[in-house]
């Protein structure tokens, strides 16, 4: 299989200058972490028009991996691809070999349902049920049958919560709506919901979008924290906040992959021209 091509971009970029995003402390890329996710040859199409042209990357385990690039590049595409959201499109079609700790997800004996437990999705905006807060974080556990007494219910929400880091700020009033809890505090309980089915791969599409900075900062340090048990896939805008959470780092244009790598390296010494003048404000 053939890699991307930069086939007319292969000029050496000059040193990243000052305006390009600081890479946090530790942020470096695992060595050696096994691979979750597996794409190959991933082509998508909406009708008759292409949205990713041949996409192959690997994405490790228990690790952060940001996807950046300017708007329309395909970045949200690729992610609904991993948990077949795009399914759901009329008209969309994805070609290719896509694969999550070795097993097709597209293959014809896959239920998608059953797929998005595996992989859950946090979206831009937070999008709490009309529920308690107790019953938000309930609903996934009692519809898949994972807990057979009150007592046990109890406790797969304590810990969700607590895994969240919401769990002291909530925990007197779990039978109150979760739309009545502030912007920054829905999407840390659409988090506990997400991580309350022990999925493999938890998705990120722009999660702190519509957050202020204070809680921008608490869903960050949550990302950190989580990244020890989860593989975290997080689409973001904000390339400080690529630098600040991620340890590997795709960069994508026009629907292809330009370069993917450890987020260090894309920063400070990226190997296409492309990737150095986004990172570094020139375009998008």
């Amino acid at each position: 299989m053939q890699e991307f091509s930069t086939a007319g971009s292969e000029r050496a970029p000059p040193p990243v200058s000052m305006s390009a995003p600081t890479v946090r402390a530790g942020a470096g890329a695992l060595v050696g972490a096994p691979t979750k996710v597996s794409a190959r040859d991933v082509n998508v199409f909406y009708g008759e028009k292409q949205a990713l042209f041949d996409v192959s990357l690997d994405i490790p385990d228990r690790s952060v991996t940001a996807f950046i690039g300017p708007s329309g590049c395909g970045k949200t595409t690729f992610l609904r691809c991993i948990n077949r959201m795009n399914d759901m499109i009329d008209g969309c079609r994805v070609q290719g070999t896509l694969q999550i700790e070795g097993k097709d997800a597209y293959a014809k004996n896959v239920d998608p349902v059953v797929l998005r437990t595996r992989v859950g999705m946090v979206f831009q905006k937070p999008n709490p049920f009309p529920k308690s807060i107790y019953e938000n974080v309930a609903y996934g556990p009692r519809i898949h049958g994972m807990a057979k007494t009150k007592a046990d219910m109890d406790q797969i929400v304590e810990k969700s919560l607590r895994r969240a880091g919401l769990w002291e700020e909530v925990k007197d009033r779990l039978q109150q709506p979760g739309t009545g809890l502030s912007g920054g505090q829905q999407q840390r309980l659409v988090i506990a919901r997400t991580v309350a089915v022990n999925p493999d791969v938890i998705l990120m599409d722009e999660p702190c979008s519509a957050l202020d900075p204070i809680a921008t900062a608490k869903i960050e340090e949550l990302i950190d924290e989580m990244r020890a048990n989860y593989c975290i896939i997080i689409v973001t805008h904000s390339m400080a906040q690529a630098a600040r959470v991620s340890q590997k780092t795709a960069f994508f244009h026009m629907g292809k992959l330009v370069e993917t790598g450890p987020t260090e390296e894309i920063f400070t010494n990226p190997r296409d021209s492309r990737t150095q003048d986004y990172i570094t404000g020139r375009f998008g």
